[in-house]
């Protein structure tokens, strides 16, 4: 076996350990409410508000907010088969009116 190769194969091996050592970092946080188990991130990232979203063809979602303040839904995507946020930029500014005006009260 060269020496080059030896090298090689330790700097694979030890990339791979630190990969592996770094997964449970990954790991999602879970809490079980009344047989409901619930993933809840360690940095709050967004706050569920009482209000919904209805789409053109009449779904329903959930409105939140970010920690930034802006509005958005989480929708399904068939074609990429995974979850994202939509940003709703005129619900975001309706709050934002709410708040200023329930505030000036």
């Amino acid at each position: 076996m060269k020496k080059s190769t030896r090298v090689l194969s330790i700097i694979v091996l030890i990339l791979g350990m630190l990969i592996c050592s770094s997964i449970g970092v990954l790991a999602q946080n879970v809490v079980l409410q009344n047989k409901v188990f619930i993933q809840s991130s360690a940095s709050s990232d967004s706050t569920k508000t009482d209000y919904e979203y209805q789409t053109r063809d009449g779904k329903k979602y959930t409105v939140y907010l970010s920690k930034n303040g802006k509005a958005f839904i989480v929708k399904w995507s068939e074609k990429k088969q995974k979850w994202y946020r939509q940003y709703l930029p005129k619900i975001t500014q309706m709050l934002q009116e709410m708040e200023k005006d329930g505030k000036s009260k």
